[in-house]
C-alpha cells in the first residue's frame, strides 16, 4: 500500500511531503464520508450519498493503514460484498464458471 509514498520517505523533505499527502487523503476521505450521510437521507430515491461514501472510504483506505485494515477486515467477513468489490476492480470470482470447464 502506498509504495510511491514510502519511497519518498527516504529523505527528510520526501517524508514531510508523504505525511502531508496522507493527512490530506485522510481528511478528504472522512469529509466525503460525513458529507455522504446527510445526502443519503435527503435524497433517498437518487443515490447520491452512496457513491460519495464509497469514494471516501476508498480514499481513506488508501491513505491510512488502520482504516485499510478495518475496511478490508470488514469486507473479508462479508464475502458477498467482498466479491462485488473484487469484481468492480477487475478481479474474477474464485468460482469456476460454466464456460471455463473443459468440454468432453
Amino acid at each position: 500500500m502506498n509504495e510511491t509514498l514510502n519511497n519518498m520517505s527516504r529523505n527528510p523533505i520526501g517524508s514531510v511531503i508523504a505525511t502531508v499527502l496522507r493527512m490530506i487523503g485522510v481528511a478528504l476521505g472522512l469529509a466525503l464520508m460525513f458529507l455522504a450521510l446527510p445526502l443519503a437521507i435527503v435524497t433517498p430515491f437518487v443515490p447520491v450519498g452512496l457513491p460519495l461514501f464509497i469514494f471516501g472510504a476508498i480514499l481513506l483506505a488508501g491513505s491510512s493503514k488502520t482504516a485499510h485494515r478495518i475496511i478490508t477486515g470488514f469486507l473479508k467477513r462479508h464475502p458477498a460484498i467482498w466479491n462485488r468489490v473484487k469484481r468492480v476492480f477487475g478481479e474474477k470470482d474464485d468460482r469456476p464458471d460454466e464456460e471455463d470447464k473443459p468440454q468432453p
